[in-house]
């Protein structure tokens, strides 16, 4: 090797080495970015002179040392877990906030406000049997029912309200979906751009991608995968989203325009319709098809429990429920041009699962006016003529409808939000069952009587998964009882979760992230190889001066 082919070694270490030392302090000042991974340098030999031939191998020479390559330190397998399981966590813990959100809304620690209006509604009927025809318990009567209904329809409304948040949250999610694909289109135009040539690796970017890959997993279920063009191409629910060559982006349908373009598959009874201003996902490009289903069972076996989007319309579920929706036996529905009649309490429950239940907001509200509607057409029968929440001509009952016009859902008006109390009763309320005064002039003990057993005796099981009847303050009970506990499953669930979430995490940040130690210790080590490569050179550049002056 000759003395100026040694002056390319010596280069070559200077070159490599210095870029190492860049790349070392580019993770050093990356120590605490959110994505960012951890940049390995690649070194390798440059090609070799061949000087001569001998008897077992060529005689070569080195022509020193190269920077192959730098790539980012990821395992696929630990990105792909903590992807599938981020997805899970954040299905349950939306899950979870939702029953919060709910148990809050019964108010003041596990209902007390509400209960306490039950309990004085039940307490002015035990006043009221002990002399029914005095003027102020009629008036205390009227009072607490005008108080419990305020109460119910609050807390209905409340409900409705907090459906309608959610609405909107779907649709917000279905943005920052829509926008996290566009985004890694980008990234991936940009990426096959730069790595085209086969020189440099466009990490930085490739760290940005990943990163919206996380917080996509948390939003859908997601799978994915990358060509050798270093472009990623990904799935939602299987539905291709990001391809190579497009983003196929999320839609929404609003409830009006779902269920006028699918009114067919509705009119089979193959799909329930939704309420108006309700939001469906769809994709538009492949004929406005659902993106999630509503039919699937929900199973951790499945990999059919993730993403908060999922969670969220599952939560929501598909329209305002009331007592109708409890499908109890011995009744009938139409569903589209279906006439369904229950027979048993196995087809009860099984419609219900299938339609009410599968929604933790519609559960609560079907359960929750299944309640006010008990209460409310119980006490009208009781104080009606003929036995009936509508009673005769010349009955003044206690509550009545806001609307009697039937609706398209079968609904018979006697739920929380179309009541109101009696105007002619609220105005004066001695009108109430004649003052309990009968045509004889006596006392009408047995209706007040009858009122008492009312509070007292069971009228429906909780739902139609449940067997046991109850009373009307332990029905409300159960409800909230109910609720809590299903909180109880989906934290602990989402606490488990968020602790596997937590462990992959580790795991990953022991490959991808940057200590601050092992890059000091580089760094030294990079710059003792820089420094070497300058005395190698500058031994040679001494050499050759020696030469030269030799010779002169």
């Amino acid at each position: 090797m000759s003395l100026f082919s040694g002056l390319y070694v010596g280069s070559s270490g200077l070159v490599t080495n210095q870029n190492a030392l860049n790349t070392t302090a580019h993770n050093l000042s990356n120590i605490g970015t959110t994505g960012y991974t951890r940049q390995q340098i690649v070194q390798a030999e440059r090609h070799y002179d061949t000087i001569g031939e001998a008897a077992v191998a060529p005689q070569q020479v080195g022509l020193g040392v190269s920077y192959a390559d730098v790539r980012s330190v990821r395992d696929y397998f630990l990105d792909k877990a903590y992807r599938q399981e981020f997805g899970r966590s954040e299905y349950y813990s939306t899950n979870y906030n939702a029953i919060t959100e709910m148990e809050t809304l019964f108010g003041e620690l596990q209902g007390v406000a509400f209960q306490d209006s039950m309990a004085e509604l039940d307490r002015a009927v035990q006043e009221l049997a002990k002399v029914p025809e005095d003027a102020t318990n009629q008036g205390l009567l009227m009072s607490k029912s005008q108080t419990f209904l305020e109460r119910a329809q609050a807390l209905y409304n409340g409900l409705a309200d907090y459906q309608d948040n959610i609405n909107e949250q779907i649709k917000s999610n279905i943005d920052k979906i829509n926008d996290y694909g566009k985004k890694i289109r980008e990234i991936n135009l940009k990426v096959a751009g730069i790595e085209a040539g086969g020189i440099e690796r466009a990490n930085d970017l490739r760290d940005a991608r990943d990163q919206m890959l996380d917080e996509l997993s948390g939003l859908a279920k997601i799978s994915y995968d990358e060509d050798i063009h270093g472009v990623v191409s990904v799935q939602i629910e299987g539905v291709d989203f990001v391809t190579p060559d497009y983003v196929n982006e999320m839609g929404y349908l609003t409830g009006e325009e779902y269920n006028e373009f699918f009114s067919e598959d509705i009119d089979d009874g193959n799909k329930l319709p939704v309420d108006d201003h309700f939001y469906v996902p769809v994709w538009p490009r492949y004929r406005n098809q659902e993106v999630l289903s509503t039919s699937e069972t929900i199973s951790s076996d499945k990999n059919t429990d993730i993403g908060a989007l999922k969670a969220l319309y599952n939560a929501r579920g598909n329209k305002r429920a009331t007592y109708r929706d409890m499908y109890p036996k011995g009744e009938t529905y139409e569903f589209g041009n279906r006439t369904v009649t229950i027979n048993t309490e196995a087809e009860s429950a099984q419609w219900y699962n299938a339609t009410t239940g599968r929604s933790s907001i519609m559960s609560v509200m079907a359960e929750f006016d299944n309640l006010i509607h008990g209460i409310v057409t119980g006490m009208n029968k009781v104080l009606s003529s003929n036995g009936t929440p509508e009673g005769g001509n010349e009955d003044h009952l206690l509550f009545a409808q806001i609307s009697t016009d039937k609706i398209d859902d079968g609904t018979d008006g006697w739920s929380t939000a179309n009541l109101m109390i009696n105007p002619d009763v609220q105005k004066t309320p001695t009108l109430l069952n004649n003052g309990f005064v009968l045509d004889d002039g006596s006392r009408d003990q047995q209706k007040a009587d009858a009122l008492i057993k009312l509070f007292t005796d069971s009228f429906s099981t909780l739902n139609p998964n449940m067997g046991t009847p109850l009373n009307f303050a332990s029905y409300y009970s159960s409800i909230v009882s109910e609720n809590a506990t299903n909180g109880k499953v989906y934290n602990s669930i989402s606490f488990n979760q968020q602790a596997m979430v937590q462990s992959l995490d580790s795991q990953r940040q022991e490959v991808v992230g940057v200590s601050d130690s092992d890059e000091l210790t580089q760094m030294i080590r990079y710059q003792n190889a820089y420094n070497a490569s300058s005395r190698y050179i500058n031994t040679i550049n001494a050499m050759i001066d020696t030469l030269f002056n030799s010779m002169t």
